[in-house]
């Protein structure tokens, strides 16, 4: 090796091989994609050897050295990202944790919070560590078994999972109610003519709204796209337009102020439990689980009146 080899540059390459591109390393990483791919570079040089190949206007892709030394990097960068929880684990002193991932939207929500305040009530001794994170970072913690529950969006598609559903429910529009269609019980395309519409983008649920838009033969564009669910209903607050969002994040805005309203045609959503399949699941969890599934399960669409 003609250089030394970076902890930054291995994680770069770890995120690209996760994520399967550019863009998915930058957003996993919070880097620019021009950094990025100077890591990789650098590693590349330092290694002497090709990782990607890289052709212009297609995505990169690994070469069967670049498969190889992932295999043998892979571990050795996962138990790097579980060393935080190793060192609250021993702070703890022995008392039982629990790791729960969810989706910000689920995690904010006003039944996950509740459902986890009850939980709490019942076993102060029981340590909780949540985390927020992206739907493919849960996966990827839940199969390194990094995490012992995750509650997000479903389906999973890995086979190491095991995915319960525990709620099926559908998106929402939302918008201040002075809104010229607050006064509306139900939302449709046609209602957006002259109105300005707010939307996630590079979410599971972005990708179910196009899908049922174009199969219903509507064509319409997001004036305001955001990656957070949470910034949609708060633009939506703010009078910047109407929001299609997950039911769950205008809980987070016990508001008059902020109107729900059925939308169609209806985006249906399943929410649930996400876990390894060796995970052993003890008392407590199975405890915790039970909980949320009540709390969850017993959600109702925050309509307004």
């Amino acid at each position: 090796m003609s250089n030394r080899v970076g902890l930054r540059q291995l994680r770069a390459f770890h995120a690209v091989m996760m994520g399967g591109s550019l863009t998915a390393a930058s957003e996993r990483l919070n880097l620019s994609q021009p950094t990025i791919s100077k890591q990789l570079t650098a590693l590349e040089n330092a290694l002497q050897i090709k990782l990607f190949d890289r052709r212009s206007g297609t995505p990169v892709s690994p070469t069967p050295n670049g498969v190889e030394f992932f295999k043998a990097i892979e571990a050795t960068i996962s138990g790097l990202d579980n060393l935080g929880a190793i060192a609250r684990d021993i702070a703890g002193h022995g008392r039982r944790r629990i790791r729960i991932a969810a989706t910000p939207p689920v995690l904010n929500s006003l039944p996950f919070t509740s459902g986890l305040s009850r939980f709490t009530l019942k076993n102060p001794d029981i340590q909780i560590a949540l985390e927020a994170r992206s739907r493919v970072e849960i996966e990827d913690w839940a199969a390194r078994q990094e995490i012992d529950l995750a509650f997000a969006l479903l389906p999973s598609s890995n086979s190491a999972l095991l995915a319960e559903p525990l709620l099926d429910t559908r998106a929402v529009a939302v918008m201040h109610r002075d809104h010229p269609l607050a006064g509306k019980p139900m939302i449709s395309p046609a209602d957006l003519t002259g109105q300005r519409l707010i939307l996630p983008s590079r979410q599971l649920l972005r990708s179910r709204i196009d899908t049922i838009l174009e199969r219903e033969g509507h064509q319409i564009a997001a004036d305001i796209e955001s990656s957070s669910a949470n910034t949609c209903c708060r633009l939506a607050l703010a009078g910047a337009g109407v929001a299609i969002c997950d039911p769950f994040s205008p809980t987070a805005y016990p508001t008059e102020d902020l109107v729900v309203r059925n939308w169609e045609p209806a985006v249906r959503l399943t929410y649930g439990v996400i876990r390894h399949k060796g995970s052993e699941q003890e008392p407590t969890t199975q405890s915790l689980l039970a909980i949320m599934r009540c709390a969850l399960g017993n959600f109702a669409l925050p309509l307004s009146g």
